[in-house]
C-alpha cells in the first residue's frame, strides 16, 4: 500500500540524471553513427553533456610529436557536441606517446588503456614531464576557447584523468591534477577543473583536502582549485558485497549519498561521472536495468550530476562487438535499437518539474520495499499544492479549461538480488480535493518482460549476429513503449481515490493522470 498527496507542498525536482551521459573513448565521436545516436539521446532523453575517455590518446592525433599539435579529430568531436548545445565533461586523458618514453630498449614497458584494443591508443601512465603536460592542456584549452568561445567553454567541466589508471593518489596524481589546473587557468580563470574520477568512490575526501592546499611553485603561491569533485560507482562493486552491505537493497545509493554529503560539507559539488546497474552478470539489455534506473533516480536527487555509462554500444574497450545484444553498457545497441533502460530515461524525461511526497510501503518512504514511486507534477503553482482540478488553484489550466500537463507516477520493482524481486500487487491511494473532477482511469505504460523488450524479439529471431533490415524493423517495433492498459481510479471518499495494479519483477510502470 502506498499513497501520494496531490494537495501537499511539492519540491522542485532537479533532473540530475540528464546533466551528463557517458561514451566510450573520444575517437568514436568522429563516427557518423555515434553522432547520430548522441543526437537521439539528447533529443529524446534530454541529456545536457557527454563524457568520454581518451581525448589526448594517440588515436586522436593531438600530439604526434613534441612541438606538433593537430586538432582535426578534436574538432570533429566537439563540433558535433557543440552543435547539440551540450556542455561536456572533458576528461583529460590519457598520455600521448610523445610525452612518455616507453617500450624501447632500456625504457619502461608501455601500459596502454585496455591493452590498446581496437583503436584505443592511450598510455595509462604519467607523463615524463608535468610541465610538458601542463603546456599540452593549455594548448588544448586555448584551441577550444578560440573555436567555441570562452562563454561556452567556461560552462564545460574539465575532469583530470580516469580512475587513477597508472597514476596513483596522492602522488603522482596530484602533480598531474595541479599541472592540469595551471594549464587551464593560464587560458582563463573561468575554466572549471576537477577530479579525481576515482573508482568505487575512493579517495574522495582525501582529494578534497589535497586540492584545497596551496601549492608552491617557483617561490610563488599557486592554488589549484577544484570546483567539482568526481568519482564512480557500480552496484556490483566490492564495497556493496561485504557482510554488512551484501543484503542492503540500496547500498549503491547510500554509498553515493555518503560521498556526496562529504563533498557538499566542503562547499563543493559532487559529480558521479560513471554508473550503471552493474558490471559482470547484471544485464544492461533487459528490463532490470530500467528498473534500477528509476529506483535510484528517486534516491539520488541531492547529487549534483549522475552520468550513466554509456549512451551507446558503439564502444570498444574490449573491441567492437557486432551482435545487437551482448550486454553492452549502452542504452542503445550498435544498430540504434532502444533498450529498456533507454525507455526508462525516456519516461523520466516526461516527469514534471515538482516532486510530490509519497508514503507507505514504497521506496524512498520504505527502503525495504522492492517497489519505488516517483510522483511529479508540472510547474504551475510556485512549489505549493498541485494546481488544476485535482489540487488547489486552476493555474495549470488555460482559458478553455484544457490541462497543460499531467500528474505522472513512475514506479519500479527492483532488487539487486534477482531471487528477491518478485511480482508485487500495489494499492495506490491518491489524495485530492473534495471537488476534484477525476478521470475514470489512469493511462499505464510498461517496461518489463512483456513490454518494450527488443531482447525477447531478438531471441525469437534466433539471435542473428548481423540482422537484416526486416529483422531490425521488428526489433525497433518491439522496443516501442505503447499504452499497455487503463488502470481504473476508484473514489473511496470525497478526498481519496485508489488504483490497484500489479508490478512484475524488474519492471517499470508509468501512470498518467
Amino acid at each position: 500500500k502506498a499513497s501520494v498527496d496531490l494537495l501537499a507542498a511539492a519540491e522542485p525536482f532537479a533532473k540530475n540524471w540528464q546533466r551528463c551521459v557517458g561514451s566510450g573513448h573520444m575517437l568514436l565521436g568522429t563516427r557518423a553513427d555515434w553522432q547520430s545516436q548522441l543526437a537521439l539521446a539528447v533529443n529524446e532523453l534530454g541529456f545536457g553533456a557527454i563524457r568520454g575517455h581518451g581525448l589526448l590518446d594517440d588515436d586522436m592525433g593531438v600530439l604526434p610529436a613534441k612541438g606538433r599539435l593537430e586538432f582535426y579529430n578534436v574538432d570533429q568531436v566537439f563540433d558535433a557536441v557543440h552543435a547539440l548545445r551540450l556542455r561536456p565533461v572533458v576528461e583529460l586523458s590519457f598520455t600521448p606517446a610523445a610525452l612518455a618514453a616507453c617500450g624501447k630498449a632500456g625504457e619502461k614497458p608501455c601500459d596502454y588503456a585496455f591493452g590498446g584494443s581496437g583503436a584505443y591508443k592511450g598510455l595509462a601512465m604519467p607523463p615524463d614531464s608535468f610541465a610538458e603536460w601542463e603546456g599540452l592542456v593549455a594548448s588544448v584549452a586555448e584551441h577550444l576557447v578560440g573555436r567555441y568561445g570562452l562563454d561556452a567553454v567556461s560552462e564545460w567541466h574539465f575532469e583530470v584523468w580516469n580512475e587513477l589508471w597508472g597514476v596513483p593518489f596522492p602522488e603522482p596524481y596530484m602533480r598531474l591534477y595541479n599541472a592540469s589546473a595551471r594549464g587551464l587557468k593560464s587560458v582563463s580563470p573561468r575554466l572549471r577543473v576537477g577530479g579525481p574520477a576515482t573508482m568505487a568512490l575512493e579517495e574522495v575526501e582525501q582529494f578534497v583536502a589535497a586540492a584545497a592546499r596551496v601549492q608552491r611553485r617557483g617561490g610563488k603561491r599557486v592554488r589549484a582549485p577544484g570546483p567539482f569533485v568526481s568519482s564512480h560507482l557500480y552496484p556490483t562493486s566490492p564495497i556493496c558485497d561485504t557482510n554488512a552491505t551484501a543484503r542492503e537493497t540500496d547500498c549503491f545509493a547510500h554509498k553515493v549519498l555518503s560521498a556526496s554529503d562529504a563533498v557538499h560539507k566542503a562547499g563543493l559539488p559532487f559529480f558521479l561521472t560513471e554508473y550503471n546497474n552493474g558490471l559482470g552478470d547484471s544485464s544492461r539489455d533487459d528490463a532490470s536495468a530500467a528498473a534500477f534506473v528509476v529506483r535510484n533516480v528517486g534516491l539520488l536527487a541531492s547529487v549534483d550530476l549522475v552520468s550513466w555509462w554509456t549512451f551507446s554500444d558503439i564502444f570498444e574497450e574490449a573491441w567492437m562487438a557486432s551482435a545487437p545484444f551482448h550486454n553492452g553498457y549502452g542504452l542503445m545497441t550498435v544498430h540504434g535499437i532502444r533498450k529498456p533502460a533507454w525507455r526508462a530515461f525516456e519516461m523520466l524525461a516526461s516527469l514534471g518539474d515538482y516532486r510530490l511526497p509519497v508514503s507507505g510501503n514504497v521506496s524512498p518512504a520504505d527502503g525495504s520495499s522492492t517497489v519505488s514511486l516517483l510522483a511529479t507534477r508540472p510547474q504551475g503553482s510556485g512549489g505549493g499544492a498541485l494546481a488544476g482540478p485535482l489540487g488547489g488553484s486552476r493555474r495549470l489550466w488555460d482559458a478553455a479549461g484544457q490541462s497543460q500537463g499531467h500528474v505522472v507516477l513512475l514506479l519500479s520493482n527492483f532488487h539487486r538480488n534477482r531471487s528477491a524481486c518478485t511480482a508485487q500487487n500495489v494499492s495506490l491511494a491518491v489524495i485530492h480535493r473534495s471537488d476534484a473532477t477525476l478521470p475514470p482511469t489512469a493511462r499505464a505504460f510498461r517496461v518489463d518482460e512483456a513490454h518494450a523488450n527488443p531482447l525477447a524479439e531478438w531471441h525469437r529471431q534466433g539471435q542473428p549476429i548481423y540482422p537484416d533490415s526486416s529483422q531490425l524493423s521488428k526489433l525497433h517495433d518491439a522496443s516501442r513503449v505503447r499504452l499497455a492498459e487503463a488502470v481504473p481510479l476508484h473514489r473511496l471518499s470525497p478526498t481519496q481515490s485508489v488504483m490497484h495494479f500489479t508490478m512484475p519483477p524488474f519492471s517499470v510502470l508509468k501512470l498518467e493522470l
